[in-house]
C-alpha cells in the first residue's frame, strides 16, 4: 500500500501505520504547508514528519517528499527561493553535501538517503467545482491504482477531493471493494478508458491535464 498525505496528523496516527507489513511507501506532500493560511510552524511540521520517517525506514518503507509547487518559469523560483528553508531542513537531516536544488529535475525525483526521495514538480489547478471547465478530453488514473479515503470514511477516487465531491460510498457502511465496484466508480473508470472525464470535477481538475488529451 501506498499512502499520500500532508502530515500533519502523524502524531496521532503513526502508531497505527509504523510495522504494519502492507505500508510499502509514504509520500509527504511538503508543499501543503505553504498553502494553508496560518501555517507558521514549518520547523515543528518537519520535525514530526522526520521523526516518523526514520522509524519507517527501519520498517523497509520507501518515503517520498513531494514539492509540487513551481512555476513554470524556474528561474523565477531560484530568485524567489521558494522551498529553500524546506529544503534546508532535509540537507541537515540527511547531511547532505550538495543543494538539493542542483540535482533535481522537475517531475523527476532523486535520492537523498537510503529508501529516501525527493520529488519536486510544477504547480498544478486544484480540482474545484468553482473553477473554469475543460472539455473533458484525457486520462487519470483515478480508482485503477489509486483511491482515498476520508477522515469520516467517504471514499473518492483520489486525494484531491478533500470534500467529497465524488463520493462513491462509505467505509462504514460498505465493504471497500463493494465500493469501488458501484455504478459510479464503474462509470469513472469507464469514461477515462474512452479519454473521457464524466465526472464535473474532474473536468474542473488541472493535474488530469498532466496526462493528455
Amino acid at each position: 500500500m501506498n499512502i499520500t498525505t500532508n502530515g500533519t496528523l502523524l502524531p496521532k496516527t503513526q502508531h497505527k501505520l509504523l510495522g504494519k507489513p502492507a505500508l510499502r511507501q509514504m509520500n509527504f506532500s511538503l508543499h501543503s504547508f505553504d498553502g494553508h493560511e496560518g501555517s507558521t510552524d514549518r520547523d515543528g511540521y518537519l520535525s514530526n514528519i522526520l521523526s516518523f520517517v526514520h522509524e519507517a525506514i527501519k520498517h523497509n518503507v520507501i518515503i517520498s517528499f513531494r514539492l509540487w509547487n513551481l512555476t513554470q518559469d524556474n528561474f523565477t523560483n531560484a530568485q524567489m527561493n521558494r522551498n529553500r528553508e524546506t529544503l534546508e531542513v532535509l540537507e541537515r537531516e540527511f547531511n547532505l553535501d550538495f543543494r538539493i536544488e542542483e540535482k533535481v529535475v522537475p517531475g523527476s525525483g532523486v535520492k537523498i538517503a537510503p529508501n529516501v526521495y525527493l520529488n519536486q514538480d510544477h504547480e498544478f489547478q486544484w480540482p474545484s467545482l468553482d473553477a473554469p471547465e475543460d472539455d473533458g478530453k484525457g486520462f487519470c488514473h483515478a480508482l485503477r491504482g489509486q483511491a482515498a479515503v476520508l477522515v469520516d470514511g467517504t471514499v473518492v477516487p483520489c486525494c484531491l477531493d478533500g470534500e467529497g465531491v465524488i463520493n462513491l460510498g462509505n467505509v462504514h457502511e460498505k465493504s471497500f471493494s463493494e465500493i469501488i465496484e458501484g455504478e459510479r466508480a464503474n462509470n469513472l473508470v469507464y469514461g477515462f478508458s474512452k479519454r473521457e472525464a464524466v465526472e464535473e470535477l474532474c473536468r474542473k481538475c488541472g493535474y488530469r491535464q498532466r496526462f493528455g488529451a
